[in-house]
């Protein structure tokens, strides 16, 4: 049981934690436009090849599209591969905006999400009255920009480095186990989110 009297920070993974997302709804609309082997790119927690790429920030939101375009059979426009793609993004619950609000009203709410430019120019609108959902939170980590991903170790360093957070004080929420065992390897206090007990439930059973 975590102990709350303990706990200096919050930080949280972003999609399957705070937005809701579907990896298969992304997969279905990428084979529509003909991109057949969609599905061994995209999991829930990891990409491969021209995704991992793209999430690193090893290309540009340009160079991705472009690759992506170079593999269909018939052209679409740059648009119809960002719609699809942002397919993923399905939901931010008022709910956990609210949670998110209590919290960061006590004690700083980091955010480290294995993300991309495209989704991120969707997902910080996804926030009932927020410009932008960043705002919830007293700094985000995003993948594509430190060109580091969990469950890589150095992501959560580099997070420890640039904020001087105590990990041992520190509750990290992720849907994944691989990256909830990294960071405990580092001494964070970790809660595990899933699709049936959603973050909020975790927090009211903590």
């Amino acid at each position: 049981m975590i102990d709350f009297s303990k706990i200096e920070a919050y930080l949280f993974d972003l999609g399957g934690v705070i937005v809701d997302i579907s990896p298969q709804a992304a997969i279905d609309a990428f084979k529509k436009l003909g991109l057949t082997d969609i599905h061994e790119n995209i999991t829930q927690s990891h990409h491969g090849g021209l995704f991992k790429q793209y999430e690193l920030g090893m290309i540009s939101s340009d160079e991705f599209v472009t690759a992506v375009q170079e593999q269909l059979p018939r052209p679409v426009e740059p648009n119809q591969i960002h719609d699809a793609w942002n397919e993923m993004l399905v939901d931010l619950p008022d709910a956990r905006v609210s949670l998110l609000q209590r919290l960061k009203a006590t004690k700083p709410v980091y955010l480290l999400s294995n993300t991309n430019a495209i989704h991120r120019q969707m997902f910080i609108g996804m926030a009932r009255g927020y410009d932008n959902m960043e705002a919830l939170f007293t700094e985000v980590f995003y993948s594509y920009k430190m060109h580091l991903s969990k469950p890589d170790m150095k992501s959560f360093e580099y997070v420890i480095e640039k904020t001087g957070v105590n990990p041992c004080r520190t509750l990290f929420l992720d849907d994944s186990e691989i990256n909830l065992e990294t960071a405990e390897q580092l001494g964070f206090q970790t809660a595990l989110v899933s699709a049936e007990n959603g973050v909020v439930e975790v927090f009211n059973e903590l």
